[in-house]
């Protein structure tokens, strides 16, 4: 299998454990993404804490855990030692790198990597590093790490496929190269799969139709498989605090209308009132007597705008709220107050937002067979 030790006596299942831990630590995970993004897959320590969330330490330290195991070396290039804003130093993989990451399917994201780097935006120092010389990785793993980008012939097949069952619909082309980028990509039946908001810039694709569309009709085919994430099918989110509060959304949504109430017995400042503003013509203010919500020239409260909305009598916003629905109260209350140029909103409360997860599309069995 490889040459990663494992464990005496206890044998391939230990070796296998060892090397996932190995691989899947989340900076090690990350450095390896970045060595195969690379356009000469031989970045600097300061590429590397360009592109990843981590300090310079914490991926060192994972850099020498990589190179102790014989998964990557650092590659120097003397010419460049003399040079203050050149880096010297350089990290790839191995040979014996390179047979693990083959053997545990890494480098079938290769494309993906490489289009998530070519996609960031560089700092003038990353950029610098990028383009710095560098020394030659062996000739093994530079041939390994070499997309073919021109080899369309395993892909002729799929194409057809796609155009005898799609060629009546106008995006038929776009399907094709979305087929294709999913194949170039290798997201396969084994994969997780991406979501269509990653399908542009992902996979480096441009289509004249719409994502979705083009997307529905490859599933449609066969050709893609749609799939939900693991978990409930709709997340409710807090806008107040910005989490996911599934379980707890008729709590969370009368904690708002608590703090909503709140800011409408606090509000003191107003604006004039408008001479078109609705208050002014409404039933409520020719017949009843001027309340905490319309005065005499007291002008626009949220207690006023809301009563408006609702058609209700100011007095009358607060218990309104506590009726009903809360979700439905709350977020109707805080759309109008966010839609009105004369109130401002407090930030102690929000709406609660209903989400669906999205949706990730992967090649089926049957797209693969036919490649």
């Amino acid at each position: 299998m490889s040459n990663t030790p494992a464990a005496k006596g206890d044998g391939p299942f230990e070796e296998q454990r060892q090397i996932y831990d190995l691989l899947s630590q989340e900076t090690r995970h990350l450095i390896l993404q970045f060595i195969l993004g690379h356009p000469e897959h031989l970045p600097s320590l300061d590429e590397l804490a360009y592109m990843m969330p981590k300090n310079k330490a914490a991926i060192r330290d994972q850099l020498e855990v990589l190179s102790d195991k014989g998964i990557i070396d650092c590659y120097r290039y003397p010419p460049n030692e003399d040079a203050r804003d050149l880096p010297s130093q350089f990290y790839g993989l191995t040979e014996h790198g390179l047979e693990i990451l083959h053997e545990y399917n890494y480098l079938r994201g290769l494309p993906v990597a490489r289009a998530l780097y070519e996609n960031t935006r560089l700092s003038e120092k990353a950029q610098r590093h990028r383009d710095a010389p560098r020394p030659e990785l062996p000739d093994t793993v530079i041939e390994a790490l070499t997309i073919d980008e021109d080899d369309d012939t395993d892909f002729d097949r799929l194409e057809k496929y796609i155009r005898e069952r799609k060629g009546n619909t106008h995006s038929v082309d776009d399907q094709v190269s979305v087929a294709k980028a999913f194949y170039n990509a290798g997201i396969g039946p084994e994969q997780e799969g991406i979501k269509r908001t990653e399908l542009l810039d992902s996979l480096d694709v441009d289509i004249k139709y719409q994502p979705r569309t083009v997307l529905t009709h490859l599933v449609d085919a066969g050709v893609l498989a749609q799939s939900a994430p693991p978990g409930p099918d709709v997340f409710a989110i807090s806008e107040r605090l910005d989490e996911i509060v599934n379980g707890q959304v008729t709590e969370e949504a009368e904690a708002n209308l608590d703090a909503l109430i709140a800011h409408i017995d606090d509000e003191l400042q107003v604006t004039a009132l408008s001479e078109d503003a609705a208050e002014r013509d409404s039933l409520q203010a020719q017949v009843s007597a001027p309340s905490v919500a319309v005065a005499d020239g007291a002008g626009r409260t949220i207690r006023s705008i809301l009563a408006t909305e609702f058609g209700i009598e100011p007095e009358q916003v607060v218990d309104y709220l506590r009726s009903g629905d809360p979700v439905d109260r709350l977020n109707t209350a805080v759309e109008v107050i966010e839609s009105s140029e004369e109130v401002t909103k407090s930030e102690d409360y929000g709406q609660i937002v209903f989400v669906q997860p999205a949706y990730r599309y992967r090649l089926t069995d049957q797209a693969t067979d036919l490649i």
